[in-house]
């Protein structure tokens, strides 16, 4: 076998192992290239670029009669085009089909819930806010330093320091009118 044959065995070799570890290991060795804020450098493009190289200058060099130099700049073209449409194909459109559940400490402010453990007068406690993904707890004081009873239904008026400063409904009405 040619230095060239190897080369391309290799590629494909590595394109295999590669698959499965992340069908065993989870996404374990993705992370990584993930970590890279690079678009066109996912893992899926890149690992599908190499295999494409090596399929691709592995028959080219089996089957045609081509020079080494042309079937390495065909392979190399092959791979980016396979490259290219695994992007365009996966990768562009399930970006935005991603959903989070994550949220900002921020996008509490004007939510309801309902204390879990009382908020003392000078102390903090635990409330169960509402969301639209389903419930979090988190720890909160009273944004008037008044000691705020288990089950009372407050909501979030300010958020400092991961705190949720909270003040129940009725006073929040009295606030605002």
């Amino acid at each position: 076998m040619e230095w060239l044959d190897t080369l391309f065995v290799a590629c494909i070799g590595f394109a295999l192992l590669y698959a499965f570890i992340t069908l065993f290991l989870g996404d374990v060795a993705g992370d990584f290239l993930d970590s890279l804020d690079i678009p066109m450098l996912q893992p899926l493009t890149l690992i599908s670029g190499i295999a494409a190289f090596g399929g691709t200058g592995f028959l080219l060099k089996r089957l045609t009669d081509f020079s080494d130099l042309l079937i390495i700049a065909l392979a190399v073209i092959g791979g980016a085009v396979i490259s290219l449409a695994a992007y365009f194909i996966w990768i562009e459109p399930m970006k935005d089909a991603e959903t989070s559940t994550g949220f900002s400490m921020a996008d509490l402010i004007g939510r309801s819930g309902e204390v879990l453990t009382t908020i003392p007068a000078e102390g903090v406690g635990e409330v169960l806010i509402t969301m639209v993904n389903g419930t979090t707890n988190h720890v909160a004081a009273s944004l008037q330093g008044e000691a705020i009873a288990e089950g009372t239904q407050i909501r979030v008026a300010e958020v400092q320091d991961h705190v949720l400063y909270v003040v129940p409904h009725k006073q929040e009405k009295e606030r605002f009118n």
